[in-house]
């Protein structure tokens, strides 16, 4: 019996589902990070890649399980889909190699596609966001869809249609459906933030032109949200706005890219470079506040980023549960803590951005926000009641519907995969 594949390829997580020829739609199971027969399995695997000198490569939760393993030894690769629209990125040097970007992804493919352990058609439907993370225009679009094509035929993915992720998600909601209903999707990625005005129902199919009202999208997520808690708790925990001497004596400002740096896993893992741990040894030593920079060294020197990342995580979701949280890191002698009331002033920008999107694609549906019947909201920071109650003010409390936030993307994926290749 035929079986079609959809991939939700993210920023930070990625699932891949499969719609059967009898008409069921599930995730596929994927390894855990433990290991063993018991081990537990995952629906979403972090998009992330390990390198290893004296090993291959590991993908997902495989790699995480190594790196923790090898106490941080290697390189762990992250956020690599924020590169597609670069025209300035196209390769990086690993291991005395150098892998391109493409390659990159083709690697963390390869490995996704193998552990589902069942053959998979070389046909696929892959998400796409309506607007790729940096790109500015039609060029960057198309050279991000490009390098994803070329990265899905490497591994193995030779015909492949690529479909707006919100689109996706209100596949999964338009299942449920027994009557019509104008939905707004709201996707809310790692990296993008993705709206669709759609009329949906038992007899109209979202991937149709003709139910699509409107698209609009803003490169910012819950990577996003994450850079706003590590630049009010962690930046100045190690060493922002401190000083240090100059090679003439004078006390001058330590380099504000350095924490620019860590608001991005991407960004965080190119530090450990032989230029920057140079520079991070005179800051150091002539710190005006020398305990907190030597936490920014250890940091770069023992690979802490992806520790501190799902602290970071922790604090943010543990927000969205209740009023306070703590971000505790251990090994970077970390203690911090937060309001939900303060992150919701930090992510205020972001929101902003969020409501001017919302209201562009209203306004270019001719549609108010009374006229909407739900709106449902997916992806992680879909739950952060900041972001909700945006929504929620907009549209009123009752009309937000949710749920399967990491993978319903994935499932509408596979749903249109069936619809477009089940006749073929």
């Amino acid at each position: 019996m035929a079986v079609h594949v959809g991939i939700d390829f993210g920023t930070t997580n990625t699932a891949l589902a499969l719609a059967e020829g009898d008409g069921q739609v599930g995730l596929a199971d994927l390894p855990g990070t433990a290991s063993g027969d018991e081990a537990p399995t995952a629906k979403t695997w972090r998009t992330v890649l390990h390198f290893d000198p004296d090993a291959p490569p590991l993908a997902g939760a495989p790699a995480i399980a190594r790196y923790v393993q090898n106490e941080g030894q290697g390189r762990l690769i992250q956020s690599i889909k924020s590169h597609l629209a670069s025209a300035s990125f196209t390769r990086t040097m690993i291991g005395g190699r150098f892998w391109t970007l493409e390659t990159l992804i083709a690697t963390y493919l390869k490995q996704l596609r193998s552990a589902v352990k069942r053959p998979l058609p070389t046909r696929a439907v892959v998400g796409r966001p309506v607007r790729y993370w940096g790109a500015d225009d039609a060029e960057d679009d198309a050279r991000a869809v490009g390098r994803m094509r070329a990265a899905l035929a490497e591994a193995g993915f030779t015909e492949v249609v690529f479909e707006l992720e919100p689109i996706a998600a209100a596949l999964r909601y338009a299942a449920r459906l027994d009557h019509e209903e104008l939905i707004l999707v709201a996707d809310f990625g790692g990296g993008t933030s993705d709206f669709s005005l759609l009329r949906v129902g038992p007899k109209l199919a979202p991937g149709d032109a003709g139910v699509i009202l409107a698209t609009g999208g803003v490169a910012l997520g819950g990577d996003s949200f994450d850079a706003r808690i590590i630049d009010a708790l962690v930046a100045p925990a190690l060493g922002r706005q401190t000083t240090t001497r100059d090679a003439f004596g004078a006390m001058t400002p330590v380099p504000h890219w350095l924490f620019l740096r860590l608001r991005r896993w991407h960004h965080l893992s190119f530090l450990k470079e032989a230029s920057t741990l140079e520079l991070l040894d005179r800051i150091h030593h002539g710190s005006s506040e020398p305990g907190r920079i030597a936490r920014l060294v250890r940091l770069v020197e023992d690979d802490l980023g992806l520790p501190l990342h799902q602290a970071v995580e922790r604090c943010k979701v543990e927000l969205s549960l209740r009023e306070e949280a703590e971000l505790v890191q251990p090994q970077l002698d970390l203690a911090a803590r937060a309001t939900r009331a303060a992150f919701g002033e930090w992510v205020t920008p972001e929101l902003d951005d969020i409501d001017a999107v919302v209201s562009d694609v209203l306004a270019r549906a001719g549609v108010g926000a009374p006229d909407v019947d739900t709106v449902f909201a997916t992806g992680g920071s879909a739950l952060v009641p900041a972001v909700r109650g945006r929504l929620a003010a907009r549209f009123g409390a009752a009309k937000l519907a949710g749920g399967e936030e990491l993978t319903s993307v994935a499932w509408g994926l596979a749903a249109r995969a069936r619809q477009l290749f089940s006749a073929g």
